[in-house]
């Protein structure tokens, strides 16, 4: 079935603290119906590094975002394998919103 983006309602919000140690999204959050459609992530205020093959990210491998970067996954499979780890000395937090 096709869908609109106006079409999408956010189901749940969270925020997530990056540390050094990989972390991912919640999984009640994921498996969810109707289905998930998208997850919007804002890096709030440090770099991070992700993955979305369910491989750990490290702090010198995977894709960079930076604070104020905006990332969004597109289907449930992504956002379970999605991981994240912080690139340097401070936490950093990612908000969350998954819609359907």
């Amino acid at each position: 079935m096709a869908y609109r983006d106006h079409d999408l309602q956010t189901y749940a919000e969270e925020d997530i603290t990056v540390s050094n140690s990989a972390v991912r999204l919640t999984l009640a959050n994921i498996f969810v119906t109707p289905p998930l459609r998208r997850v919007e992530l804002f890096v709030e205020d440090a770099q991070i590094r992700i993955r979305t093959d369910g491989s750990s990210p490290t702090s010198s491998v995977g894709e960079i975002l930076n604070p104020f970067d905006r990332f969004t996954i597109r289907n449930p499979g992504d956002a379970e394998n999605f991981r994240a780890i912080r690139t340097g000395s401070s936490d950093a937090t990612i908000r969350a919103r998954y819609l359907r």
